[in-house]
């Protein structure tokens, strides 16, 4: 997905308030929501920035947008999404700083949410991701390296879900034992009985974690409500 992508949709209504050729045909690996006046260190290459812009006051000079934006492109983002609601519309310094530093600005409407947004960022690329016959894991390169870090780092397995589904929403979500233990779930996910998990890995809606492992030793991945998620995916 690129960022002129964005444009078309018609269900955000996005606003392209500067950006060439060069910075619309960026490919996008993530999103990214912060109202931090120094994102730098929280991104990856190839994110969307989104800012509600409550860093920025009216009162405040130029080099704070200066600054915000300088630290945006040192880290690869690849543009900005600026609300509207916080300041009735997005400051003009701001849009100057992105026109110096090559980074496209975009206004989100009060009536598009930054969910909205992230959504159909991560839908739309597990839906390409999936197309893909080489791709047998369809995750997003950045959702890839950020679940593996937490692994190498030990994370318990409730926050592991937590991560794996928060682009999707966060919808209800267990990782279930073949007796029936919930190992984990997700803040949505009421506690389910034993009786009723142990049906659950039964569903055509849960899947195998690790197929190899003996038939009691595996775990199971199960969403018992619909998502609009490329079955790919989820495996």
């Amino acid at each position: 997905m690129h960022v002129e992508d964005l444009l078309r949709l018609e269900s955000l209504d996005l606003t392209l308030l500067w950006g060439d050729r060069p910075q619309l045909t960026r490919e996008i690996t993530g999103v990214t929501a912060t109202d931090l006046e120094d994102p730098g260190r929280f991104l990856q290459r190839g994110e969307l920035v989104l800012s509600g812009l409550v860093w920025w006051a009216p009162a405040d000079d130029e080099e704070k947008a200066e600054r915000f934006v300088a630290a945006l492109a040192e880290a690869g983002a690849v543009a900005l999404l600026a609300g509207e609601e916080t300041h009735g519309g997005v400051p003009e310094v701001l849009v100057e700083a992105c026109r110096r530093h090559g980074i496209a600005i975009l206004s989100v409407p009060v009536h598009t949410s930054f969910r909205a947004v992230t959504d159909t960022v991560y839908l739309r690329q597990w839906g390409d991701l999936s197309r893909r016959p080489a791709a047998p894991y369809a995750l997003p390169e950045n959702v890839r390296a950020e679940l593996s870090r937490l692994l190498a780092h030990g994370t318990d397995p409730d926050t592991l879900l937590i991560r794996a589904v928060a682009h999707l929403g966060t919808p209800p979500a267990y990782v279930l034992s073949a007796t029936g233990c919930t190992i984990a779930r997700t803040p949505t996910a009421p506690p389910l009985p034993v009786r009723r998990a142990a049906e659950a890995v039964k569903a055509t809606t849960t899947l195998s974690v690790d197929p190899d492992a003996s038939a009691y030793g595996q775990w199971h991945l199960h969403l018992p409500e619909p998502v609009e998620t490329p079955p790919r995916m989820l495996h």
